[in-house]
């Protein structure tokens, strides 16, 4: 299936993951802290919302491996690739991390320089995977998954249907191991190694790059959009009966892959969907956008008194509308004013940068196999001068005409012993016999009083191929000194074939 497809279900779907991380993080900002309902409410909201950031982060792992695997293309040198996607996700998270540093403050050397380089998902310590915009983590997870991708791709890329399908449930199984194991740990420590770790998220990447390309060459095997969509709320209730870390992503990792590979399906045939309106895919281009700056709103809300320590259930659906519509404001104002010019801007400088100084170090793909050798050059054609049987005839190769009268030396000349006819012209190549051709001999007088129709041979035809002559009257036989016998004499240098008859022949001596 072709890679330039266009998957606008997936970008829509980026909305729906970004508004169910948006949830959690209103459950635990205002709804459990502040919200003062029934405890039958307040229940259905928390079971809905705990896990939903688990969620949501997890659809994007997944997203990310099979976009990229989706989108990659053939012959891009890693440089190039890590080029545009630093450009893509780097100006808008560098912007909101300095308004975070403005909104939030208290942030030391170490806080700056891991937000900034986008590795503080490798300390553990919450103080610094926590400061600032908490949940730019990540975006460290992802530039992880950018460093690893071109060899991860080209190593993924050569393998078969049944190793793909190995290394998709290989990583499932990876996925449920870990958070397994990591139950009987203390809370802190599973939220650093099963949840945040770039390495241990490196599975959903994975999983996600395997799924592109079972779907890439039609091996994909799973059910619809509609139905992949349905089993997602019954995985995520099931985490809330089971431990942290397992209910995050473990349980909900199936469905999450079925949901990716479905929307990509329907895409390639066709099929309308709500994901792909035109509507939600802006929604879906606006979400990175979206993720990065919500949680800075809650901290705007919460640093200036807008958000009361208790509200009822009314209130609280304002405080929320309020939020969300900020937070929509907001990731307007990064997507159109930081995230597309960056992106422009970048992209441009680094293409102009790659035409000016590496116009000479173009990749070519090779149409056929290479030759074995050292230099795995392929052979320089033969030019067609150079192969005597592909040589035109009439160029280079034809025999020249039978000589006349003035061409010839009288007196025998040797035949030759070795020289096929056709291969040496016989005028060129000539040895002079023992009386010398006369260089101005007179011409003939029978060609030089040629009737008033001359039908003349081609220039480099044949000496078979000269017609004879259809109206030329009889000529009376010339008795000179030049005159030619019409046999051929035998010798080293004869003429490859004897005169032919016809207007300009020679007839026998008187």
């Amino acid at each position: 299936m072709d890679r330039n497809n266009r998957l606008p279900s997936l970008t829509g779907l980026r909305w729906a993951a970004a508004l169910a991380v948006f949830g959690q993080h209103l459950l635990e900002r205002l709804i459990d802290p502040h919200l003062d309902a029934p405890r039958q409410v307040r229940s259905v909201l928390w079971a809905v919302l705990v896990n939903a950031g688990g969620l949501g982060v997890s659809f994007f792992f997944v997203l990310s491996g099979f976009v990229l695997a989706w989108s990659a293309r053939p012959g891009e040198s890693a440089i190039r690739f890590w080029w545009h996607r630093w450009t893509k996700i780097y100006p808008a998270t560098l912007v909101t991390t300095l308004a975070a540093v403005v909104l939030v403050g208290a942030a030391g050397p170490l806080q700056l320089v891991t937000h900034l380089t986008l590795t503080q998902s490798w300390v553990p310590r919450h103080d610094v995977f926590g400061a600032l915009n908490p949940v730019s983590w990540s975006l460290a997870c992802e530039a992880f998954f950018y460093l690893c991708f071109p060899a991860l791709f080209a190593a993924l890329r050569r393998l078969r249907t049944p190793g793909l399908w190995a290394v998709a449930v290989m990583m499932i199984e990876i996925v449920i191991a870990v958070t397994a194991n990591l139950v009987a740990f203390d809370r802190s420590t599973a939220l650093f190694v099963g949840y945040l770790l770039p390495p241990v998220r490196m599975a959903e990447f994975t999983l996600g790059v395997a799924a592109a390309l079972l779907v890439r060459s039609g091996a994909w095997r799973g059910p619809g959009l509609r139905l992949s969509l349905a089993l997602v709320p019954p995985a995520a209730a099931a985490g809330l009966f089971v431990p942290f870390p397992v209910n995050q992503h473990a349980l909900t990792l199936v469905p999450v892959t079925l949901v990716v590979a479905a929307a990509a399906r329907a895409d390639l045939a066709g099929t309308r969907t709500l994901w792909s309106r035109s509507p939600m895919v802006y929604l879906g281009n606006l979400s990175f956008a979206f993720y990065l700056v919500h949680y800075l709103v809650f901290v705007a809300f919460e640093r200036f008194g807008l958000l009361p320590r208790s509200v009822d259930p009314f209130e609280a659906l304002l405080a929320t509308l309020s939020v969300f519509a900020l937070s929509v404001v907001a990731s307007l104002i990064v997507y159109h004013g930081v995230e597309l010019p960056g992106l422009r801007l970048l992209r441009h400088t680094g293409t102009s940068t790659h035409g000016r100084h590496r116009a000479g170090r173009a990749v070519l793909i090779p149409t056929r196999a290479l030759p074995p050798g050292p230099s795995a050059r392929p052979p320089l054609a033969t030019p067609w001068y150079a192969e005597p049987d592909r040589a035109p005839a009439a160029r280079y190769a034809a025999p020249e005409p039978a000589a006349t009268a003035w061409h010839t030396a009288p007196g025998p000349v040797p035949a030759p012993r070795h020289t096929p006819p056709e291969s040496v012209p016989a005028a060129r190549h000539t040895a002079p016999g023992p009386v010398p051709t006369p260089r101005h001999a007179p011409p003939e007088p029978a060609a030089r009083h040629a009737p008033p129709e001359p039908v003349h041979a081609p220039r480099h035809a044949p000496p078979d191929s000269i017609p004879a002559p259809r109206h030329a009257p009889p000529e009376p036989a010339p008795t000179g000194r030049h005159a030619q016998p019409e046999r051929a004499s035998t010798g080293r240098h004869a003429l490859p074939e004897p005169a032919s008859t016809g207007r300009h022949a020679l007839p026998e001596p008187a």
